[in-house]
């Protein structure tokens, strides 16, 4: 849960740097205003591969997720140089007051968790067991 004294600080922070970055229940998510001036972006890190992404959790990017949110639409990208996955997303700051932004705020914290299990999952699809006679 995001409090009002956290939120303070976050737009003192977007208002001085244009840049902020926020924990929030797993998550560090990085919030940046952009030039046009009415868009925003998030985005965190949901995976981080060492120095590999095995193929199964690049193949799970192209599936359907359960977890989907219509009102949150939000997008992958793979950031080959440091084989990590973010999650992101692009929003208007039409209509968008201190409490839908923390209501947006929290539900994009709960999707990128969801997104770390789910990718998780999919990482151990490319765990090979050997099994060592005795």
């Amino acid at each position: 849960m995001l409090a009002q004294k956290e939120l303070k600080k976050l737009f003192h922070q977007l208002l001085e740097n244009e840049i902020a970055q926020i924990d929030l229940g797993g998550s560090n998510i990085t919030i940046r205003f952009h030039s046009d001036e009415s868009k925003f972006s998030l985005s965190t890190t949901v995976y981080l591969g060492g120095n590999f992404i095995p193929n199964s959790v690049r193949k799970s990017l192209t599936y359907k997720t359960p977890f989907a949110l219509e009102n949150l639409k939000t997008y992958t990208t793979i950031i080959e140089d440091k084989f990590q996955i973010d999650l992101n997303y692009i929003g208007t700051l039409d209509n968008l007051n201190g409490e839908k932004f923390k209501e947006l705020l929290e539900e994009f914290s709960w999707l990128s968790d969801e997104w770390r299990l789910y990718l998780d999952d999919h990482d151990k699809n490319d765990i090979i067991h050997i099994h060592i006679p005795k």
